[in-house]
């Protein structure tokens, strides 16, 4: 908002300043004097009267509100209105969240056996010699155009599910820290028997084809990863040290927590440790080892972490190694840098679980053999969450058992400060940080009341909670219509379908990864496909809306081969979107710059939320329309108008809102038609000639607060 606000006070150096509201027609706000005298309230009243009326006129005839309106009145009596059940809702969603963790846990625990067992059937052999895959040597050629040793040919192919990196589906690598040597008796052995990981790797990508890396992380030092790789050769030359880390005042404070701890006797009576694992040690560590650390177990040197830590580990872990607990851990959300979405790095949280060894001579010593994991972006745990579910204002969101986000539709991982940056403690930001409590000091735009449900995900630290607008977000309906009329419609090329929203599940098996939505609905309904799975209400309701909104299709092509209409091309295009995400856009003349796409994260249907020009639209009263500018378009390049206005199927204020449509609109277009309505009116009284002067006006809300964007008229 400040963007806008800077860009309309530097350019506003007029003499005659107007201020209106466009809503129901009109409304006027106020109205402040100028270096000539002031407007008289009558005069401005007119002009805004004149001004709303023709450009409400122009908006309700290009999209077509009226017959779309019309069209759903019509349906009223195929329709049934519920009161949407909050706790049921979110109850049912938790067990389809539930689902999908289960899915990734029961890949880990496979794992676990395959390594456990491969483990248990392996003699250690001091002179085992055995090639294998370094990840950062395949394919890597000496001087003489030999694949070094370790190398090898190693396949690799880009892939779109791994952000079209190239990868391997059929091999693991392994990546050894350079401190280690890579053909080290330990790590030799280690890496033969967890070959057998391959096999599991495979089978549990081919299971869950929703799943990215797989890993095992050896407590021998070693890293085998699935699908095999050479991210890790392209990244080391982009690491580096920098900055200093406070360590000493870090650990006074676990130390303190750890007395605090134990001195109050709340938790279990489990092992406790802190453990600090760095790439140096330094004097200013004594003091704190000194006056807390007994006994002195400091660490000085690389050689020393191997040592050390693991004698602590195995201790650590014994009484699970011995009792078999596998616990399955799952972590905070985290950005991951690797992978990203076409606008940044993206979320992911980890599901792990530990390895033992399960051998006789080795079982009382507990002997940790590793962990294996997997990452889970979150987007995938968005898929198990319907939007339409929820309603156009209504979200869903999952915290951690310590109170942290998983997920959250406020939550963003980049935020922009001349360029695009993380967020620091990114993985530990609290439910109240994005949570706001509303303020009385605080002028808002639009004030919304929600009710909150929770239930916890079982088989996992999350609780999921879902958020309902009051209103008219606590209903929805279902309509019916045959399939035959409904996919008729839904085939028409300007139909389009919300791409994060799942229809149908296209990537479970890999035969249907590159159906579009819609053709994958077909092949559903045609019964052909048994493994394909969708949503079978959201179906039903966007056939539905289909075929109630395939009228305007019609209607809009007739204003494009009427060349009388739309004369000077002001009026680009015609769109609208239904609740079911579904959305029809109709080009009245080629514009200037893209419409509603995909890297428009406000202003198209995404996994988390409703467009923008439909959430405005849906809380203003009936037949009114909410002008606003894109959020894609930049300062300086800000040359049209959004106008859209939402469908609802009662009248009654509380009913469900159906649809949204609208039109966009050339920003030249819609100032000539303020110019044009202004000067039907005699301002010779007003002391200043309003044809020669630059006039600014704005958009204000009713209680004085600018709306996002202003607009400035010249």
């Amino acid at each position: 908002m400040h963007g806008d606000l800077n860009l309309i006070f530097s350019r506003v150096w007029s003499v005659c300043l107007l201020l209106v509201w466009i809503c129901l027609g009109t409304r006027i706000i106020g109205v402040v004097g100028s270096h000539q005298g002031s407007i008289p309230l009558h005069v401005v009243k007119l002009w805004a009267s004149a001004f709303g009326g023709e450009i409400k006129s122009i908006s309700a005839k290009y999209s077509g509100s009226q017959l779309l309106q019309k069209k759903y009145k019509e349906f009223e009596q195929a329709v049934r209105v519920q009161e949407i059940d909050g706790l049921r809702l979110v109850k049912k969603l938790a067990e389809n969240m539930e689902e999908m963790f289960h899915k990734k846990s029961e890949a880990m625990k496979r794992l676990v056996e395959a390594a456990e067992e491969a483990h248990l059937q392996h003699e250690e052999d001091p002179d085992l010699q055995y090639e294998y895959f370094n990840a950062v040597l395949i394919n890597e050629i000496d001087e003489e155009g030999n694949s070094v040793e370790l190398g090898g040919d190693f396949l690799l192919q880009p892939n779109d599910h791994f952000n079209n990196l190239s990868v391997n589906l059929s091999l693991s690598v392994v990546q050894v820290p350079t401190n280690m040597y890579n053909k080290d008796s330990a790590i030799v052995n280690g890496v033969y028997w967890s070959e057998a990981l391959n096999k599991v790797f495979v089978d549990n990508f081919e299971r869950d084809p929703s799943l990215i890396w797989q890993y095992f992380g050896s407590a021998k030092g070693f890293f085998r990863q699935y699908p095999g790789e050479c991210h890790f050769r392209m990244n080391l030359d982009k690491l580096f040290a920098k900055g200093i880390g406070m360590l000493d005042v870090g650990l006074t404070e676990a130390f303190e927590v750890l007395y605090d701890f134990n001195q109050t006797g709340r938790g279990s009576a489990c092992s406790q440790a802190i453990m600090l694992v760095t790439d140096g040690a330094v004097d200013t560590y004594d003091a704190v080892f000194a006056k807390y650390n007994w006994p002195d177990r400091k660490i000085s040197t690389l050689a020393d972490v191997q040592e050390n830590v693991m004698e602590y580990l195995h201790v650590l872990s014994r009484p699970k190694v011995i009792d078999q607990e596998h616990d399955t851990v799952w972590t905070e959300a985290y950005v991951d840098s690797t992978l990203e979405d076409g606008q940044g790095p993206i979320l992911m949280t980890t599901v792990a679980m530990p390895v033992f060894s399960t051998k006789n001579e080795t079982r009382n010593r507990g002997i940790l053999l590793g962990v294996v994991g997997t990452d889970v972006p979150v987007s995938e745990l968005l898929k198990t969450i319907p939007k339409y579910k929820l309603g156009i204002h209504g979200y869903a969101f999952a915290i951690t058992n310590n109170g942290y986000i998983l997920t959250h539709p406020d939550l963003r991982p980049l935020y922009e400060e001349n360029k695009k940056r993380r967020k620091p403690n990114y993985s530990s930001v609290d439910l109240s940080e994005v949570e706001w409590e509303d303020k009385d000091d605080i002028k808002r735009v639009l004030v919304l009341h929600n009710d909150y449900y929770y239930t916890d995900i079982k088989g996992t630290p999350f609780s999921l909670g879902v958020a309902l607008s009051r209103g008219h977000g606590k209903y929805f309906f279902r309509g019916n219509v045959t399939v035959e009329e409904g996919l008729h419609d839904l085939e028409h090329p300007d139909v389009q379908l919300a791409d994060e929203w799942t229809y149908c599940n296209t990537d479970e098996h890999p035969e249907h990864r590159y159906l579009s939505q819609i053709d994958a609905i077909k092949l559903y309904l045609s019964g052909r496909e048994p493994h394909l799975k969708c949503d079978k209400e959201l179906i039903q309701e966007v056939l539905f809306d289909a075929v109630v909104t395939a009228p305007l299709e019609a209607y809009w092509t007739n204003l494009v081969l009427n060349k009388s209409e739309n004369s000077d091309k002001g009026v680009e295009i015609a769109y609208l979107g239904t609740r079911t995400g579904l959305s029809r856009i109709n080009l009245f003349v080629v514009p200037d710059q893209d419409f509603l796409t995909a890297e428009d994260k406000e202003g198209v249907f995404n996994a988390d939320h409703f467009p923008l020009w439909y959430k405005r639209a849906a809380e203003q009263v009936p037949g009114t329309f909410v002008y606003s500018l894109p959020f894609n378009t930049g300062n300086d390049n800000k040359s049209v108008v959004l106008a859209s206005t939402a469908i609802q199927l009662l009248d009654e204020r509380e009913s469900p809102i159906a649809a949204a449509v609208g039109i966009q609109m050339k920003l030249e277009f819609f100032q000539r038609k303020f110019w044009t309505a202004s000067r039907q009116v005699n301002t010779h009284t007003l002391g200043c000639n309003h044809s020669s002067t630059r006039n600014g006006m704005y958009l204000l809300s009713e209680d004085y607060s600018l709306v996002r964007p202003a607009l400035l008229i010249q």
